[in-house]
């Protein structure tokens, strides 16, 4: 259980590919119990904490397993921080592409807007039928960047001698 711990919650040292294969599958199994456990869960305090701390708990493992695969790569964190800065550079771009000009360029146009809830509702549903259409697109590229992030990791050969991270 130790090595298990480790390989989970130490961002320290080096793993070779076939580790980080495993840890990569038994993290996705992981995320997918969480998910199917808050669909049983009621709304409520316990369940907010507990995603709350899921969170952060899933963050830390991705650190930890990604970082240590770049390590064995010989680099540092940085790549997965840049993959984290695409990801929220890509969802705001979606986002804006799909509606959200439209939305704030409605909604800061016209002032009248700001106390008729009538029209604020009917402008915020076309920009939901239009999130809704373009939300297929969305997923695929924003579960592609770490997908292929993964693919790279896992088809990179370590560095076989030692290097600064162990």
């Amino acid at each position: 259980m130790n090595s298990m711990a480790k390989l989970f919650l130490s961002p320290s040292g080096r793993i070779p590919r076939r580790p980080f294969i495993i840890a990569v599958a038994v993290f996705i199994v992981f995320v997918m119990a969480q998910k199917y456990l808050f669909v049983y869960m009621d709304n409520g305090l316990p369940k907010f904490f507990l995603q709350f701390g899921l969170f952060f708990l899933n963050l830390h493992i991705i650190m930890a397993v990604y970082g240590k695969r770049l390590h064995d790569l010989g680099r540092s964190f940085w790549p997965l921080i840049g993959l984290f800065a695409l990801m929220a550079i890509v969802f705001l771009v979606l986002i804006l592409n799909f509606g959200g000009i439209e939305y704030f360029d409605t909604v800061m146009a016209n002032p009248e807007y700001a106390g008729n809830e009538e029209a604020m509702q009917k402008v915020l549903q076309t920009y939901q039928d239009k999130l809704a259409k373009g939300l297929p697109t969305a997923n695929w590229i924003m579960a592609g960047l770490p997908a292929l992030f993964t693919l790279w990791l896992a088809l990179a050969p370590g560095q076989a001698d030692k290097n600064r991270y162990g």
